[in-house]
């Protein structure tokens, strides 16, 4: 089979599609993956090979900006914020929607596959009668931004004869079901459970990683796109600056221009730089981080606690909540925390077992999930079927 891979200009939109990419190209299928520009080199680094649907952008000139270029005030409010993301990923849609629809028009795919809110693809997947299958981020999104995508995305659904947004035909959930979101779309879109296997950049796995320690040891990450909210580096400022006095080994994951907004940095923290998370998180207690997807899931599949500070995405917010109420993690309410609340949430977290408890049954239930290797059958199934129901309608 030929399957059309799409993404967003961002490692948080992408990185979760290549292990499924990867279990594709295994099983003898050829993959091609569309997307911005900008995403190229990333792409062809992760094995795979590239087809741009726009010309070099960043998701922040979506999210943050209208369609006429003009600069938009960062929400404050949680609908405010549900709303300014679900509008982006409309313009997302319609700035790769022309891309989307050549390619599917020249290459001719049997099926794509698109992460949480690739509605170009679903577009292109529906106009040309292909399965469009949806591959999970993290723990799921709120899939009430829908509603403001719609809006947006609505001159170019009313324009291709769309009444509203394509649901696709089978969801990949890689959320594990004892934490799953309520989510209005179960009732009109077929899931399939499917382990999240993290990807990462290639990077050297650091010496400490096997070497015995003798104290906790804290791993701090931003992610990929926090360092450029302005409240992002405030926080954790003040996180590398308290974390220290527990006694504990403290361990900065994310590149150098992220840890220069934090400099001068005190003489128990190391800045390890970009690091391969699903490499070094196994040989730590905690994890502290942004709820981005890609720190979240690293951090369950590794069975460990999690301090969270979302930042300002609706969706970190909402994963934030889900992890507290289950009981695997705690969370900061606030940009401006005393660094009393951070020292007792740490030392909690640490010491009290039954947030490990919860997070090892976090870690269990994604290991019993089929894996990617063994949801490709599903997927040839499922276009087998689709083409044999096409033919026969044709006949």
């Amino acid at each position: 089979m030929k399957i059309l891979v799409s993404s967003g200009p961002s490692f948080g939109l992408y990185f979760p599609v290549v292990p499924l990419a990867w279990a594709l190209r295994a099983a003898g299928h050829e993959v091609l993956v569309a997307s911005p520009e900008s995403m190229a080199a990333t792409v062809n680094g992760s094995g795979l090979p590239h087809v741009a649907t726009y010309g070099p952008m960043h998701m922040r000139e979506v999210m943050l900006h209208d369609r006429a270029g003009n600069q938009l005030a960062q929400a404050s409010t949680e609908e405010g914020l549900l709303e300014q993301v679900g509008r982006g990923f409309g313009r997302l849609a319609a700035r790769t929607l022309d891309g989307m629809l050549a390619i599917t028009e020249a290459w001719k795919p049997d099926a794509i596959i698109g992460e949480a809110h690739a509605f170009s693809a679903g577009v292109a997947a529906k106009l040309h009668g292909i399965p469009w299958f949806e591959n999970g981020i993290g723990i799921g999104y709120r899939s009430d931004i829908d509603g403001w995508t719609a809006q947006e995305f609505a001159p170019e659904l009313e324009k291709l004869g769309f009444d509203a947004l394509p649901h696709p035909d089978l969801v990949l959930d890689t959320c594990p079901a004892i934490i799953h979101p309520a989510d209005v779309r179960d009732d009109v879109v077929a899931g399939q459970p499917m382990r999240c296997v993290q990807y990462d950049t290639p990077a050297p796995v650091p010496s400490w990683v096997f070497e015995k320690r003798d104290r906790p040891r804290i791993m701090i990450t931003l992610g990929t796109i926090l360092p450029n909210s302005p409240a992002g580096p405030a926080i954790f400022n003040e996180l590398v600056r308290t974390l220290p006095s527990l006694g504990v080994e403290l361990v900065l994951a994310m590149p150098d221009e992220a840890v220069a907004k934090l400099a001068p940095l005190p003489d128990a923290v190391v800045a390890a730089g970009w690091m391969p998370l699903t490499s070094v998180l196994p040989a730590c207690d905690l994890t502290v981080h942004h709820a981005g997807g890609g720190s979240t899931m690293s951090s369950l599949i590794a069975g460990l606690p999690q301090l969270l500070a979302p930042g300002v995405m609706a969706e970190q917010r909402d994963s934030a909540q889900r992890l507290c109420d289950f009981g695997a993690a705690r969370q900061l309410q606030s940009q401006e925390v005393e660094p009393a609340e951070v020292l007792e949430a740490c030392r909690a977290l640490l010491e009290d077992a039954s947030y490990t408890d919860r997070a090892s049954e976090l870690k269990q239930a994604i290991e019993e999930m089929p894996s990617p290797g063994a949801v490709v059958p599903v997927i040839e199934d499922f276009v087998r079927h689709r083409a044999v129901g096409a033919a026969e309608e044709t006949e």
